[in-house]
């Protein structure tokens, strides 16, 4: 089975981050927890939705 790939307006409805610039730099953050993203063609980024699944489920509800 294959991981589902998901845009940034996909990341962004799941994760209810709202600034794409936001989106980028916690994805590129090598210290921030969040998923990285992963260039898969020359203008094209995607997420993997197992990874963001995974990052969801280790946050802390408070």
């Amino acid at each position: 089975m294959t991981d589902q790939l998901l845009t940034s307006d996909d990341v962004q409805a799941l994760t209810g981050i709202k600034s794409r610039a936001t989106l980028w730099r916690r994805s590129r953050d090598e210290d921030d927890e969040f998923p990285c993203a992963y260039k898969i063609g020359s203008h094209s980024t995607r997420w993997k939705m197992s990874e963001l699944k995974d990052w969801m489920d280790s946050l802390q509800v408070m």
